[in-house]
C-alpha cells in the first residue's frame, strides 16, 4: 500500500490588543453599519505569471458583498488606506512562539502579499511574514520537524453564500494569526489528531493566544506515495482531523486505483483531443427552459465517474462541484443516465454525434454558449489529471470529516513583495528576550482541579474546549459549583452539538447562570431551556415559559414540602428522607435549585 504523509498548518489568533495592521481593537459590538460591494482581479505576480488558484476563483467573476461597522473596522480592512506599521506586540508573540520551538529567526522581516481573491480580503490579498524557519515539536519521544512560522492577517469573516455571491463581515479581518507548519510526518490519522492536540495545549498555556470559537483553525496536507499535495482547508474542530486524514487517504487511493484502471484500458492525454459540442438539438425534449446543452467525451471513464470507495467520494461529484464554483448548477454525467427527462433513445443520439465508443463517459452541461464551453474546458483538464493519480489541489473540510473541491494549489506566483511596510529588523537582543518558560501541561490540570474542585476528566475537558473563558468569568461572577458551570460547557455543549443544534449563544448561557445563581431554576432545567433555545430560536424566558418552569419562591417550596410530608405521616424522619426529596423534586425539578430543596427538606425534619 502506499504510504499516506500528513502534514498540519496550526493557525491561532493572537490576544492582542488591536488588529495587525491598523488600531481597530479585536471585534467588538460596532455601530454605523455600512456595506459595499467589489468584483476582484487576480494580479500577476513578480515574474510576470497569474497564480491557477487565483486564476480560477476570477473565472467565476462573482460579486462580493461586504459588512463593515465602527469599532471593528476601518479603511484598511476596507482596503481605501494604506495599513499601518506592524502590531510590535503581535511581533513579539510570533518571535515567542518561535522561540518555544528552537526555530531559526529571521533577521528582517519582510511582510509579503499572498493572493487571494475568493472575497475574504478585500485587497485580493493576504498579508503575511515570515518570522521563522525549522525548529522541532516534541510529542510521545519523538521530534516533529517545524517547517515555517509565519505571522499574518486573518481573512474576513463569511456572513452567507448565495447564487448572487458571498456576503462578509469585516470585524474579523486583521486580526492578527501565527501559522505553524509542520512538516509531514507518516502517522495514524488518530495519532496525528492526537499530536495537534498536543501542540494546542502547549500554545494555550502560554496564554499569548486568543480562546474560544474560530480562534483556531487547522489545515490538513494529506498526500499519498508520490502523489501531489491535497491541502484540506478550514478543519474547525480537533476531533474531526483523523476523519479527514482517513476520508481523504480512502478518496486518494481511489484516485491511484483509478490511474492504473485508465492505464490499463489505454487512455492517454491525445485522446482528450476535440472541442464541447452543442447538443441541445440532440436532446431535443429532453432539456427544458432557455439554456443551452453542451457535451464533453470523457475517454474511458465509462463506469468510473460514479464509483465511490469512500462517502460522496466520486470523481462525478468532483467535477459537479468545480461545475457550481464556476457559476453552474453541477453538471449530468452519463454514468447516472437514464435519468433527468434523457431516456435511451436520447442517449444513443448523444453518443452518434459525439463519436463515444464503448468505455467512454460523457459530461453534459447546460448554460451560455461561452462560460459552459470554458468550464467543460477545466472539467476536461480535471479528468486528464485523473491519469496521473490525486492531483494538488485545496479542499474543504466538511462537518462530517469529508471533504469537497475548493480550488486548484497555489503556486509560486502567489506571493510577491508588500511595498506598503516598511522591513522590520529583528535585533539578537529581541531573539533572547522575547520568550518565556512554558507550562507543564499535567501540572496545570493538577492545579485547575485544586483551585475549582473538579475531576480530573472536567477539569481537562474544561480546559480543552472553546468555552474555558466563559468558565472562568462565570466563576468570578457567580456564586454556584463550578462542576455545574464547567459540565454546562461540556456536555452539555457536546450533546447539542452532535443533535445538530449549532454552538452554545454567550448571552443564553450567562442568563441561565444568572438565574441558576438567584435559585430561580434548578440545574436539572440547563440542558433542556439550552435546547429549547437553540431548536426554535426563543429567548431564555421564552424557552422557560414554553416549558412551563416558571420559578417557585422559598414559602411556595416549604408548602409543597409540608404537604407531602403529611403523606409520609408517622415515618421516621431519616427513613423519610429519601422518599420525600425524590416526590418534592417530582413536582418542582427545574423549578428551583436542587441544593435548595434539600437544604429545606432537612431543615422541615430537623436532620
Amino acid at each position: 500500500m502506499s504510504r499516506i504523509r500528513v502534514g498540519l498548518e496550526i493557525h491561532l489568533q493572537l490576544n492582542t490588543q488591536h488588529k495587525l495592521f491598523c488600531n481597530c481593537p479585536d471585534p467588538q459590538a460596532g455601530q454605523g453599519r455600512v456595506e459595499f460591494r467589489r468584483v476582484l482581479r487576480a494580479t500577476a505576480g513578480e515574474l510576470g505569471t497569474l497564480d491557477p488558484a487565483a486564476e480560477f476563483e476570477m473565472r467565476k467573476n462573482v460579486v462580493i458583498d461586504y459588512v463593515s461597522e465602527e469599532g471593528t473596522s476601518c479603511l484598511v480592512e476596507a482596503d481605501e488606506e494604506p495599513p499601518h506599521p506592524l502590531n510590535e506586540e503581535a511581533l513579539r508573540t510570533a518571535i515567542i512562539t518561535a522561540n518555544i520551538f528552537q526555530s531559526d529567526i529571521m533577521d528582517e522581516i519582510h511582510v509579503m502579499r499572498k493572493t487571494v481573491i475568493d472575497g475574504s480580503n478585500t485587497a485580493g490579498f493576504q498579508r503575511t511574514a515570515v518570522v521563522a524557519l525549522g525548529g522541532a515539536f516534541g510529542y510521545k519521544g519523538t521530534s516533529v520537524g517545524v517547517q515555517s512560522i509565519c505571522l499574518e492577517e486573518d481573512a474576513a469573516r463569511l456572513i452567507e453564500r448565495t447564487a448572487a455571491g458571498p456576503k462578509y463581515d469585516l470585524d474579523r479581518l486583521g486580526i492578527p494569526l501565527v501559522e505553524i507548519a509542520l512538516e509531514p510526518v507518516e502517522m495514524k490519522s488518530e495519532d496525528v489528531q492526537s499530536m495537534a492536540e498536543s501542540l494546542g495545549r502547549t500554545l494555550k498555556l502560554t496564554g499569548l493566544f486568543a480562546s474560544g470559537l474560530g480562534t483556531i483553525r487547522q489545515d490538513v496536507n494529506v498526500s499519498v506515495g508520490e502523489s501531489g499535495i491535497v491541502e484540506v482547508k478550514g478543519v474547525q474542530k480537533l476531533e474531526t482531523i483523523s476523519k479527514v486524514i482517513s476520508y481523504e487517504q480512502g478518496r486518494q487511493l481511489w484516485l491511484v486505483e483509478l490511474a492504473e484502471i485508465l492505464k490499463q484500458r489505454g487512455v492517454s492525454e491525445k485522446d482528450f483531443e476535440g472541442e464541447p459540442l452543442d447538443i441541445t438539438d440532440t436532446l431535443g425534449e429532453g432539456l427544458k427552459g432557455n439554456l443551452r446543452a453542451f457535451c464533453l467525451r470523457a475517454p474511458g471513464f465509462s463506469g468510473l465517474l460514479k464509483r465511490e470507495t469512500v462517502k460522496d467520494g466520486r470523481l462525478g461529484k468532483d467535477l459537479a462541484d468545480i461545475s457550481r464554483f464556476m457559476g453552474f448548477n453541477g453538471v449530468i454525467h452519463s454514468d447516472e443516465l437514464p435519468a433527468y427527462n434523457i431516456d435511451e433513445a436520447a442517449m444513443e443520439r448523444i453518443s452518434a454525434a459525439m463519436n463515444i465508443r464503448d468505455g467512454d463517459a460523457y459530461i453534459i452541461l447546460k448554460g451560455e454558449r461561452e462560460a459552459a464551453i470554458s468550464c467543460l474546458k477545466s472539467l476536461r483538464a480535471r479528468l486528464m489529471m485523473a491519469l496521473r493519480g490525486p492531483p494538488s489541489e485545496t479542499r474543504m473540510a466538511m462537518a462530517d470529516g469529508s471533504t469537497r473541491f475548493l480550488r486548484p494549489r497555489p503556486g509560486s506566483s502567489r506571493m510577491y513583495p508588500e511595498t506598503d511596510i516598511p522591513t522590520t529588523v529583528v535585533s539578537e537582543t529581541m531573539k533572547r528576550e522575547f520568550s518565556l518558560q512554558i507550562k507543564d501541561w499535567d501540572q496545570t490540570v493538577k492545579e485547575f482541579m485544586e483551585k475549582y474542585q473538579l475531576s480530573r476528566d472536567l477539569a481537562v475537558n474544561i480546559l480543552d474546549s472553546d468555552y474555558l473563558n466563559w468558565f472562568t468569568e462565570a466563576m468570578e461572577r457567580y456564586d454556584m459549583p463550578p462542576s455545574i458551570v464547567a459540565t454546562t460547557l461540556t456536555e452539555v455543549a457536546i450533546m447539542l452539538r452532535r443533535e445538530g443544534l449549532g454552538q452554545l449563544q454567550r448571552d443564553s448561557v450567562f442568563e441561565v447562570f444568572d438565574l441558576l445563581n438567584k435559585g430561580s431554576i434548578g440545574k436539572e432545567a440547563i440542558a433542556e431551556i439550552l435546547r429549547i433555545s437553540l431548536k426554535d430560536g426563543l429567548s431564555v424566558k421564552e424557552s422557560i415559559k414554553r416549558l412551563g418552569l416558571t420559578g417557585i419562591s422559598t414559602d411556595d417550596l416549604r408548602t409543597i414540602i409540608s404537604e407531602e410530608l403529611e403523606k409520609l405521616k408517622g415515618m421516621d424522619n431519616k427513613k423519610a428522607y429519601g422518599i420525600l426529596m425524590g416526590r418534592v423534586m417530582e413536582r418542582v425539578r427545574g423549578k428551583i435549585d436542587g441544593s435548595i430543596v434539600n437544604e429545606e427538606v432537612r431543615r422541615k425534619l430537623g436532620i
